[in-house]
């Protein structure tokens, strides 16, 4: 069976990406895998792919989603950034000759186009959600708000309240969800 590929930057992406594909999209585990690639420069190093490359060719995949966080430009003035990450992401989706069956999604905050996975998750809370998370962030001491690793967040409200803040159906996941329908969608 063929499947598709997802390549995401590590334990809790894979974790996030399955939940949303399962219970959102109601996609069978059977059809895809998602690999971590361990951090987001592994994603623009061509040695990273050579085993990839072979299971494209070999028609193991037919299709690959490559998903990775925006992060802050300030940060890392190579790889930081919308942009930056955009550029080298299609760079080395062109270096290892896949771009016919290749996409990418950037997740970050869609106001900003700064963050990660955590920002994208956090634009989809409700108003009233959203300051309660702020003002705990104030409150255990983390100083940068667009900065700060949302994470610990958003990891303790879910043991607080047994369930996500977040909403999948808000429209600030479209995009993530219009890439994984052409994913999904047969090559004809």
């Amino acid at each position: 069976m063929v499947k598709k590929l997802i390549l995401c930057e590590g334990g809790d992406d894979i974790a996030f990406l399955n939940r949303y594909l399962n219970e959102f999209l109601c996609i069978d585990k059977k059809t895809y895998e998602i690999r971590k690639m361990d951090n987001k420069s592994n994603f623009f190093k061509k040695d990273s792919y050579s085993t990839i490359i072979q299971q494209v060719e070999a028609n193991l995949y037919d299709k690959v989603l490559f998903v990775l966080d925006s992060d802050f430009e300030e940060k890392d003035s190579v790889y930081g950034g919308y942009k930056n990450t955009e550029d080298k992401i299609k760079e080395i989706i062109k270096d290892i000759k896949i771009e016919a069956v290749s996409q990418y999604f950037i997740s970050c905050d869609p106001n900003t186009k700064n963050g990660n996975l955590e920002h994208l998750l956090l634009s989809t809370c409700e108003e009233s959600k959203k300051k309660c998370i702020e003002s705990f962030i104030k409150c255990i001491g983390l100083m940068d708000i667009e900065t700060s690793n949302k994470k610990i967040v958003l990891t303790t409200y879910k043991e607080i309240f047994n369930n996500h803040p977040y909403n999948f159906e808000h429209k600030n996941f479209d995009e993530l969800k219009i890439k994984i329908d052409d994913l999904f969608k047969e090559i004809n």
